[in-house]
């Protein structure tokens, strides 16, 4: 793979991969690039706190509200969900219409007799993936 760096102080930074297919390689460079420098506002119990993409585990809506989970607790985000799909990019998943997924969190799939699937995180929550999404998640994990 050859790398090629231009520094110019005139034009906007911007990240271009060349490919003949999608490999993780390229998956982990956009990922990283994707998550560079990008914080979330998270709000619990009158304080603000920035958030990392990398500590998020999962992203949910719950009685019309948005919140994420992380190893330190819940904290309710102002953004919609197609705000932070946008936001947090290549390493957070799409798994039903009302949660998107940390793939670095990730701790196991499980499916049930009807065919349906849920994930479960490393901090122990599970969700339902929806059956719209479950092909797409099991290719972005490399499954499929």
């Amino acid at each position: 793979m050859k790398v090629t760096t231009v520094i110019d102080r005139d034009i906007d930074e911007r990240v271009e991969i060349y490919a003949r297919n999608r490999t993780p390689l390229v998956e982990q460079i956009e990922e990283l690039v994707s998550g560079y420098g990008v914080s979330i506002t998270g709000y619990s119990h009158g304080e603000i706190t920035p958030l990392s993409p990398d500590a998020i585990i999962r992203v949910y809506v719950e009685n019309n509200k948005m919140y994420a989970s992380t190893e330190g607790g819940t904290y309710q985000l102002k953004l919609r969900l197609y705000q932070l799909e946008e936001t947090l990019g290549a390493s957070f998943i799409k798994i039903n219409q009302s949660s998107l997924v940390n793939k670095a969190h990730i701790k196991k799939f499980s499916s049930s007799w009807g065919g349906s699937m849920t994930v479960e995180m490393s901090n122990g929550e599970s969700d339902y993936i929806s059956r719209r999404q479950t092909k797409t998640v099991l290719e972005r994990m490399g499954i499929k």
